[in-house]
């Protein structure tokens, strides 16, 4: 092993430069294999480092630069998209950031530096950054100020504000790749239980309860054929228990500031009846009705090679582990006020519910994590990838339908559950496919 120190960033960067290795991944079976590349670490200002892959060979792609990165403390350093992506020949830079993350603002320096070390690398000519699962969310934020300066953080409808310093001039990308995103807060408000009282988490209104037969689930299968009336009933009460929330936060904040909080800077703030992670109480995840397919046709990639033009369907199977979890009736964020304003916080109107094809009522800006939200200020190329066995076709035909992009393409993989492997063995290599069209579309001649 060598150790040379590079003077990027006012020498802000140590970088370790490590032997030619193959490829290997853990948090995602990455097939093995492939050209051999190198890793470099590179320590990074703002409480964060990286780690560099790059060919061992440098060809002609590797001008272009793929940044990834999630939030929720993990450990991106074994990110199958930073190692897939090197065997195409690109470079590829997962990045792990250890604040606290308090709010939602504190990726945007560490995303910057990490930026900024690319560029810095000789031969680097662009920068993709690409967002996995909650990373679409984190990376379309940082896109979104480095693209509009802090006024796109400040506006009216956002419910926790940035303060603005530090957010001008900041690196942008050259293109965004989302493959199979979360969509951030709006994931929490349609997973947010409105049978559960909001603050006696034990008293339970049958009325609302999604888990109950009574309201059309089969406890057998775990599966639901929802009325009209119990959906609008559900997503009524949803949206108010959210606004609501909301309402309360606030009210906590505004005192805390005032100096009358029962703490100085921050207070605890729990949520009874949330979803964990993207699961939770979603009458989608029972009703496969809900949320099942696109409005318009899009591009799907097929097991025959083929890629036809059609509406989307999502092949999602109802989610058992959401369900069982739920009847317990005891699922509770335990968060602090400004991190549930910041991170969770999601405003949305009377008219919020989930259709077949759609879900409005939303104010998509209102939070800096929001995918719909941040790409309305995105203007550069951005690829949106959704995997047909997750449920996700409709939230990212949402996000596409609100891009700025002129260049801008949401396609389907057939058959791919949410790390791009096949559901089933019939829709043979999902995971080549994804990343072949990846490929296609970051070498398109004229786009980078």
């Amino acid at each position: 092993m060598t150790r040379t120190k590079v003077g990027i960033s006012k020498g802000l960067l140590l970088i370790i430069a490590c032997s030619p290795v193959v490829a290997l991944a853990q948090n995602s079976p990455v097939p093995q294999g492939g050209p051999p590349v190198k890793t470099t670490f590179v320590r990074l200002p703002n409480t964060a480092n990286a780690i560099l892959v790059e060919p061992a060979a440098l060809n002609s792609k590797s001008r272009i630069a793929i940044l990834v990165t999630h939030p929720e403390r993990i450990n991106n350093f074994d990110y199958f998209i930073g190692w897939e992506l090197p065997k195409y020949g690109y470079r590829a830079m997962m990045m792990n950031y250890y604040g606290p993350e308090q709010t939602y603002y504190e990726f945007i320096q560490p995303i910057a530096a990490a930026i900024k070390a690319l560029r810095a690398i000789p031969g680097v000519e662009k920068v993709i950054l690409a967002g996995h699962s909650s990373g679409g969310p984190e990376l379309t934020s940082y896109q979104d100020v480095a693209e509009n300066g802090a006024k796109a953080c400040q506006d009216a409808e956002r419910i926790y504000k940035c303060d603005g310093k530090g957010l001008d001039n900041l690196p942008k990308a050259d293109g965004v790749l989302l493959l199979d995103p979360n969509v951030g807060a709006p994931e929490k408000t349609i997973a947010l239980n409105p049978a559960v009282d909001a603050h006696h988490p034990r008293v339970l209104n049958s009325a609302l309860d999604m888990y109950d037969p009574k309201n059309g689930f089969n406890p057998g299968t775990r599966s639901a054929t929802y009325s009209p009336e119990f959906l609008n009933r559900f997503f009524t009460a949803q949206g108010a228990k959210a606004n609501q929330m909301i309402d309360e936060a606030l009210d906590r904040l505004a005192k805390i500031e005032k100096g009358e909080g029962e703490f100085k800077d921050d207070e605890p703030f729990v949520v009874a009846g949330a979803g964990v992670f993207a699961s939770g109480s979603r009458p989608d995840g029972a009703d496969v009705r809900l949320i099942s397919k696109s409005r318009a046709p899009h591009k799907l990639l097929k097991p025959d090679g083929t890629a036809p033009s059609e509406i989307i369907h999502s092949m999602a199977s109802p989610n058992a582990s959401a369900a069982q979890n739920n009847t317990l009736n005891n699922t509770t964020m335990n968060t602090t006020v400004r991190h549930y304003l910041s991170f969770q916080a999601l405003r949305v109107t009377p008219d919020y519910r989930e259709t077949e094809d759609d879900v409005p009522g939303v104010k998509w800006r209102s939070t800096a994590n929001s995918l719909e939200g941040n790409v309305e200020g995105v203007r550069v190329p951005t690829l949106i990838v959704t995997a047909t066995c997750a449920r996700s076709v409709v939230l990212l035909e949402i996000a596409y339908d609100h891009s700025s992009a002129k260049d801008k393409e949401l396609v389907g993989v057939e058959g791919a559950n949410h790390s791009f492997q096949a559901c089933k063995p019939e829709y043979g290599d999902t995971y080549k496919r994804t990343f072949d069209y990846v490929d296609g579309w970051l070498s398109k001649p004229g786009r980078f």
